[in-house]
């Protein structure tokens, strides 16, 4: 048996395990080559988009703003490989605009893969994890792999991430049919959840599913409605240059729906779906339903809008953005060709429904570290979360951690009022999810403080301060843009400081419901302090367009940074670990369950928790400071 030293090891290529790879290979970036081991079934399918092809959407295209500020790799491969961007929710405040690009997907997996074979602090290894291996104080040491040629390796690192999605006893079902699998055409893995359950871990289940795929070719494309992209799309990365984007050709999507011909033939067969015949009794997303789920919940609907997406400029696939379905494969025939323009559609690839264990979240801290095993890193949707965007998050997050738990360095974590992903960790840590989790404006109570404009100037000084930025060009690069763009919104928040309009101060005017990025813009033109850059031109868009958003919401963004002070110290303030083991004297029984079972870190977390209120969060300060004897605690 062969054994092998690495700093870190991630196990899973999709997108929580390349992000924990790539921010991991970005502490560690040096000269020694094979750092960071990144495990997989298939190094072909890394990066792949096992569902929609897309990447962000309302609150989502923050996260990857934030991912890229951090230095990830998220939004340079949407950039690069997008084929239709659109803001989302523009008719509403910039707080809540939502970035999003349907990605070329064959493009993207082969450009994330690309960049994970440039990083020589990276080494791919083909294999299935059969065991995770812990030392003699409990903490992970690395895991046991069989190889791809039926080899045993045993990979030891003081720092395990764990990304293993929906393949954890993955199983498809379409029908009556079931599948061992996370995703068509790829197997499951059992040996994974065997080893969680046996350190301890409290396991759960969860489903989520996808529609199906079309050709293209078989549908009547040209006379459905046109969906077009913005004329001009906003790009998620600092380091995409401007003049050179979009990279590829853009296209448009078509706009169809379901009639009350498929709903009636979805009602006549729903004792086949797999949903409701009793074959599955996971949760699967509440925002995201199955076509047959739609159908029964709003039995008063005669129809449901579908968007065709076409997957690739390489492939004839379109995917049907609105039909999620496990149903049999006649019956998805037959839905598909009741709609306008599918009257002759050929499936290519049928819907089908997953379930696979995940790990409850409250067994996790807001770094993405286990409380049970030190050293253990969980991220995606083994934590219960859905979507592309979340589990990129938890993967850069983890594989910060990571490496800092090997370093033996304080953790890193972002608050709520810091960064969306600040809010992602905190629900999963304080929260019993009953379906997969999913990210969304209303979730973030500081979103006014976290727009997708100001990302860079929230957590790229974050980046440069935790080193993230220190190991490769790209970082250099980042950094100097950086500069370059605090050096703009300097200038221009100073133009708007010293600049009146029919002698009123420019923020007043700014404020007015009708004041746009182009009346700043105009008013600013003759500024010192905007010519001495070179003019309005030579100052990016995204600059004047943060600048109106600041100043318009000025008052409230104030307010939202006084509550933030008001609260702060109570936020950060540790929960002593005596209290997670401890009775409680006074404490109601509702509550010293939830401090037992969450076992909150700081004071902010366990005034989140259910079943704590006001009063239970006061006599827990008070006995936090008289201490585990003076309290009268017992252990």
């Amino acid at each position: 048996m062969r054994t092998r030293a690495f700093d870190v090891i991630v196990v899973g290529g999709g997108h929580a395990g390349v992000e924990a790879a790539w921010s991991a290979a970005n502490l560690l970036g040096d000269d020694r080559p094979a750092r960071v081991a990144l495990v997989t079934l298939d190094p072909a399918k890394i990066g792949q988009m096992s569902c929609n092809p897309a990447i962000g959407g309302l609150a989502k295209g923050q996260l990857v703003r934030e991912i890229d500020a951090l230095g990830g790799l998220m939004g340079l491969a949407a950039d690069a490989t997008g084929i239709h961007f659109k803001m989302l929710n523009r008719s509403k405040g910039p707080a809540v605009w939502g970035p999003r690009c349907q990605s070329d997907n064959v493009a993207y997996a082969r450009y994330v893969r690309a960049l994970i074979a440039e990083r020589r602090e990276i080494e791919v290894i083909a294999g299935t994890v059969d065991r995770i291996d812990t030392d003699d104080h409990g903490c992970a040491s690395g895991v046991t792999v069989t190889d791809g040629e039926g080899g045993q390796l045993v990979l030891c690192a003081r720092s395990v991430v764990l990304t293993t999605g929906t393949f954890m006893r993955g199983l498809m079902h379409q029908g009556p049919e079931q599948t061992s699998g996370g995703r068509v055409g790829e197997g499951a893995v059992s040996a994974i959840s065997v080893a969680l359950a046996a350190l301890g871990f409290e396991l759960g289940r969860l489903k989520t599913g996808t529609p199906p795929r079309l050709a293209r070719d078989t549908i009547d494309w040209d006379n459905l409605p046109a969906d077009h992209g913005d004329a001009e799309p906003v790009r998620f990365s600092e380091l995409t240059v401007p003049a050179k984007f979009p990279v590829l050709e853009q296209v448009p999507c078509r706009q169809t729906h379901t009639t009350a011909e498929a709903h009636a033939t979805i009602r006549a067969n729903i004792h086949r779906a797999p949903m409701f015949s009793g074959q599955i009794d996971s949760a699967g997303p509440r925002y995201c339903p199955s076509i047959e789920d739609k159908v029964v919940r709003f039995a008063e609907r005669e129809q449901h809008g579908v968007f065709l997406e076409p997957e690739s400029h390489e492939t004839n696939v379109v995917y049907c953005n609105g039909i999620a379905t496990s149903l049999p494969r006649d019956v998805q025939d037959q839905l598909v060709r009741t709609m306008r323009g599918c009257e002759h559609a050929r499936i290519i690839r049928y819907g089908y429904a997953v379930e696979y264990d995940m790990v409850r979240p409250h067994q996790i801290r807001a770094t993405g570290e286990t409380k049970l095993v030190p050293g253990l890193f969980l991220a995606g949707q083994i934590n219960g979360t859905s979507g592309y965007e979340e589990a990129a998050a938890q993967g850069l997050v983890a594989g910060i951690n990571a490496v800092r738990s090997a370093s033996k360095l304080e953790p890193f974590v972002l608050g709520r009022d810091q960064a969306y992903i600040g809010v992602l960790f905190d629900d999963l840590v304080t929260k019993t999810p009953v379906e997969p989790y999913r990210m969304f404006t209303s979730r973030a109570e500081h979103r006014l403080l976290l727009r997708g404009d100001n990302a860079a100037d929230r957590l790229t000084p974050v980046a440069i301060e935790l080193g993230l930025l220190e190991t490769t060009d790209r970082g250099a690069q980042r950094k100097r843009l950086f500069q370059v763009r605090r050096t703009q919104r300097d200038a221009v928040a100073k133009a708007i400081a010293e600049t009146r309009v029919e002698h009123k101060p420019l923020a007043d005017v700014l404020r007015r419901t009708e004041s746009t990025v182009d009346t700043l813009r105009q008013a600013v033109a003759g500024h010192p302090e905007v010519v001495r850059l070179g003019g309005v031109g030579a100052i990016g868009s995204e600059i004047w367009f943060s600048a109106h958003a600041d100043a318009r919401y000025e008052a409230y963004i104030t307010r939202q940074h006084a509550e933030v002070k008001r609260h702060d110290s109570m936020e950060r303030s540790p929960v002593p670990v005596w209290m997670h083991e401890t009775e409680l004297p006074g404490l109601r029984s509702e509550a010293a369950q939830a401090i037992a079972k969450f076992r909150p870190d700081t004071f902010g977390q366990a005034r989140r928790l259910e079943g704590i209120t006001p009063a239970d969060l006061t006599l827990l300060a008070v006995l936090a400071k008289r201490g585990p004897s003076m309290a009268g605690a017992t252990r």
